[in-house]
């Protein structure tokens, strides 16, 4: 989803990041806007990050892929990159992805189950509890 198109361009999709890091104070108004735009109550956005997120879900490092010297590790920033795209809301950074889309990866990327394994297994950011 574009950001700023949804929102009329009220909210970029650096602001967006911004404040999903912590860099930028978060106001009220924003924050309706935000949940207007991705159609959830506010207090959705508002809870707790460990609350909401789904078993399965993994968060990979593309900073890490990209310095990584594993050949397949190219192909992996070329479908995270697709992936990020097509959400319009990514930054740059991390990307939380299902678990069972892993398996996918191996359509579009042209990759092994074990290329692919071994490159979660490297680039995947552990989730805290």
């Amino acid at each position: 989803m574009d950001v700023e198109l949804r929102s009329g361009g009220e909210i970029t999709a650096i602001s967006l990041g911004s404040y999903e890091r912590g860099d930028r104070q978060l106001n009220l108004f924003k924050l309706l806007q935000i949940a207007r735009v991705y159609e959830l109550p506010a207090s959705e956005i508002l809870t707790e990050k460990i609350e909401r997120i789904e078993p399965g879900r993994i968060t990979i490092d593309l900073g890490k892929i990209l310095q990584s010297a594993l050949p397949e590790s190219i192909k992996i920033a070329q479908v995270l990159r697709e992936i990020a795209h097509l959400r319009g809301d990514w930054n740059g950074e991390l990307m939380s992805i299902r678990a069972t889309d892993l398996t996918n990866f191996s359509v579009f990327s042209g990759l092994s189950t074990q290329q692919i394994q071994r490159c979660v297994s490297e680039f995947t950011v552990p989730r805290s509890k």
